[in-house]
């Protein structure tokens, strides 16, 4: 059955207020943690309780590009340097996270315990849960994962998959979550896929949640595929309240100039223009 929002849910002037700050440009980790545009939300990560090392192998081993598909495809496996490097950096000051979605990920409950209770210290603008990566195994999460990350006081995001996030996404909403995440990687044989084949199923899902009890009111973020203002009003049509980019930030100029980026920032904004007139 699914979750139907109560009285205790204020409806926001904008459902970007339901994670103060953000702005409608999101870049997708682990992305942000090298591109972060001015006027854009970066997502850090995605982090474990533990450092998960090896990632420079993993890129060279595993990312290849399909040019007729023009896609993506990554087993990257979210190889990072642990939570504890946050912390490290935060309580040095050479990080700050007021601004930026921290993204994680848990693999045994305990790890999730760890994560939160670290996100709770940090005080990020958000905290992004995401339990839909196709690289890490089998889509499952702890009884009590939403309601201990609500508990945080941290606005939180839940990553849905391309399919299958309906359980997902009912009972992130009846915990109290009201932001999600359409959608992660494609699964494949050679690992998760990104790029212009996951916008068809992104904007297919958002359609979707739009449609259901625990999404009707929710801060969706769209993405997959967008590299044109073109695909920003395809997903804000779909019913997508901001818009996230990944691989189109996988050019190495990107890290010297942000002109690419700019035509996706106007729409974007744009696109939130409309949406807060009506």
């Amino acid at each position: 059955m699914e979750t139907i929002p109560t009285a205790n849910d204020p409806a926001p002037a904008s459902r970007l207020d339901l994670v103060p700050g953000l702005r409608p440009l999101v870049v997708s980790a682990p992305f942000g943690n090298y591109i972060q545009p001015e006027g854009c939300t970066a997502t850090l990560g995605t982090f474990t309780a533990a450092a998960r090392p090896g990632r420079l192998w993993r890129i060279l081993k595993t990312v290849r590009y399909y040019p007729r598909l023009r896609a993506w495809v990554n087993k990257i496996g979210l190889r990072n340097p642990g939570i504890g490097w946050v912390e490290q950096k935060a309580a040095a000051g050479t990080i700050d996270l007021s601004d930026k979605l921290v993204s994680v990920h848990g693999f045994e409950p305990d790890d999730w315990w760890r994560l939160l209770d670290a996100i709770a210290a940090l005080k990020p603008m958000g905290v992004e849960l995401n339990m839909s990566c196709p690289n890490v195994g089998h889509i499952a999460w702890p009884e009590a994962l939403f309601e201990r990350a609500v508990a945080t006081g941290v606005p939180v995001v839940a990553k849905l998959p391309p399919v299958n996030y309906h359980l997902m996404g009912e009972q992130a909403r009846g915990a109290g979550v009201r932001a999600f995440h359409a959608c992660n990687t494609l699964p494949v044989t050679a690992g998760g896929m990104s790029g212009e084949p996951l916008k068809p199923v992104a904007l297919t899902a958002i359609r979707d949640l739009r449609t259901r009890a625990w999404g009707r009111d929710a801060l969706v973020i769209g993405g997959g595929g967008i590299r044109r203002a073109g695909d920003v009003d395809d997903y804000a049509a779909a019913g997508a309240d901001a818009f996230a980019v990944g691989t189109i930030t996988m050019n190495p100029w990107l890290l010297v100039s942000h002109a690419r980026v700019r035509p996706l920032l106007a729409a974007a904004a744009a696109a939130q223009k409309v949406k807060n007139q009506k």
